[in-house]
């Protein structure tokens, strides 16, 4: 992940985790959301999607396909075992 992406990540992670009404609003509406508190413009054609974590829920984010080297691909190809968090 770019290192400035990292760092927005966390940024948004961090007002979300203090402030329930901005918390709110980035589960509602993310664009309008990350637009009043960061003052980015997020353009029409980017969907953004935030979920909340529960107890009975686990979230994988995969890089686009183009994005895994042959190296990296044939690095998680041989699978994962998921413990019990």
């Amino acid at each position: 992940m770019f290192e400035w992406k990292q760092q927005m990540m966390a940024e948004i992670i961090e007002k979300a985790t203090t402030d329930m009404e901005f918390r709110s609003r980035l589960l509602d509406d993310p664009s309008t959301a990350l637009e009043g508190e960061f003052g980015v413009t997020v353009p029409e054609n980017l969907n953004i999607r935030v979920h909340e974590e529960d107890s009975n829920t686990a979230h994988v984010v995969l890089p686009r396909k183009s994005q895994l080297s042959e190296v990296e691909a044939s690095s998680v190809s041989g699978g994962l075992t998921i413990g019990i968090w």
